[in-house]
């Protein structure tokens, strides 16, 4: 049965047991950890690893990688290297967390820079992480992006054309698919389910990804989850902690009844 988890996301200036600890006693299964500055793979020291290790007793963690900075699209080859290593550091840390997930994005397209962009590139790069988080015992889960002028992976057909050539499992992100695709977006969905571990789960109003407590929008989120309740985890993503209690219940509610 899928798991529900909590995005550190909602407490993110907070040091992440503070989450752990947060989704705990609010009875989520599992936490998904940010890992933009200031919890970026390189600041983790020992005793910030241990702590959280211990608060997260009994539940599913993931992370999501960085990406502010972090961009396999770019054009300058070190640029690209860069953003590897930052992904392949996320990487160890998720297996010294004991986390089973890490989430990343593609990148995104340099404003005002004329050129092809590097997908081949980018493509033998997410190669590379994913036989190296399979090495490591993780699940390395490429996400569709929000729909963007410089980004990519928005659509959900190109989405999912990415997860089936590089063989990779994704992180499906319901808002980010309802703004690109608003009433088509339940049936796309389904074609990619098969091959999505986790899910991005907030709620908006078709126009900007709000992060919102489900029922604040105008998501169907029934009718969108429907298809991923073969997911391992549905992660509440939240700009703000308030709304997380409801939301729990409305995604109980929902799992129990499929």
């Amino acid at each position: 049965m899928v798991r529900l988890s909590f995005s550190s996301l909602a407490l993110h200036l907070e040091p992440p047991p503070a989450a752990v600890r947060f989704a705990k006693e609010k009875g989520f299964q599992g936490v998904e950890i940010l890992c933009e500055p200031p919890w970026h793979p390189r600041v983790w020291s020992p005793s910030l690893l241990r702590a959280v290790r211990e608060a997260a007793g009994g539940l599913t963690l993931s992370i999501h990688a960085p990406t502010g900075d972090v961009n396999l699209l770019s054009r300058n080859p070190g640029a690209r290297r860069f953003a590897e290593g930052e992904l392949s550091r996320t990487l160890a840390l998720a297996a010294r967390l004991g986390a089973r997930y890490v989430t990343v994005h593609l990148g995104y397209r340099s404003t005002g820079v004329p050129g092809e962009l590097p997908m081949e590139e980018a493509k033998e790069a997410l190669r590379r992480l994913r036989r190296r988080a399979e090495d490591l015992g993780i699940a390395l889960c490429l996400e569709n992006d929000p729909k963007g002028r410089f980004l990519s992976l928005w659509d959900l057909n190109e989405y999912l054309r990415w997860l089936t050539e590089l063989e990779l499992v994704g992180t499906l992100d319901i808002g980010h698919a309802w703004i690109a695709h608003g009433e088509e977006a339940p049936a796309l969905i389904e074609r990619c389910a098969p091959r999505i571990a986790v899910v991005h789960v907030s709620d908006n109003r078709g126009e900007h990804d709000d992060h919102l407590p489900l029922g604040r929008g105008a998501i169907p989120v029934e009718e969108v989850l429907s298809p991923l309740r073969g997911a391992e985890l549905w992660v509440l993503e939240l700009f703000s902690p308030g709304g997380a209690e409801t939301s729990l219940e409305v995604l109980e509610k929902l799992r129990e009844g499929f």
